[in-house]
């Protein structure tokens, strides 16, 4: 059973749009047969109907959820698209949508949720170490600090 107020009105026009634990969304029947079936939910105010799939990245995928799940912990793991396809034994660019699909998820939510922040510290120590470690290999070389920067960059700065 799913919980209505973790939903929200899709429907950019409508006045409850992205706002949660209104009271607003309704169940509204469901759609398909089995275990691909999905609820459908209502906006009480402007009376859209859409799928509970709707704005994740399970919304019209011809994937289950858990294979999906299963994608994007094989790439977060560190395998490539090919070993994740012969892993899970799918398509190369099935699993190549799939990731991109949820880059793109992630990309809109994450724009979201980091909308102004007021940082008092930050901490930086994997690029820290990233930066230090090429710097130590250009002077072992003998080329200095800014022997591969593009002038461009330099003058912008």
């Amino acid at each position: 059973m799913i919980e209505k107020n973790n939903y929200f009105c899709t429907n950019a026009n409508c006045k409850m749009y992205g706002l949660r634990n209104q009271g607003n969304i309704v169940k509204a029947g469901t759609y398909g047969k089995g275990e691909k079936q999905k609820q459908i939910l209502k906006c009480k105010v402007c009376n859209q109907r859409f799928s509970e799939t709707k704005n994740t990245i399970f919304f019209n995928s011809n994937y289950s959820p858990t294979t999906i799940r299963q994608i994007i912990g094989c790439v977060a793991e560190g395998n490539g698209v090919r070993s994740t396809a012969r892993i899970l034994e799918l398509d190369k660019n099935a699993v190549n949508n799939v990731i991109l699909k949820a880059g793109n998820h992630c990309e809109i939510i994450l724009a979201d949720l980091l909308k102004s922040l007021y940082l008092e510290e930050c901490q930086l120590d994997e690029l820290w170490a990233f930066v230090r470690k090429k710097n130590s290999i250009r002077r072992r070389s003998g080329k200095g600090i800014r022997a591969n920067l593009d002038m461009d960059s330099v003058r912008s700065k």
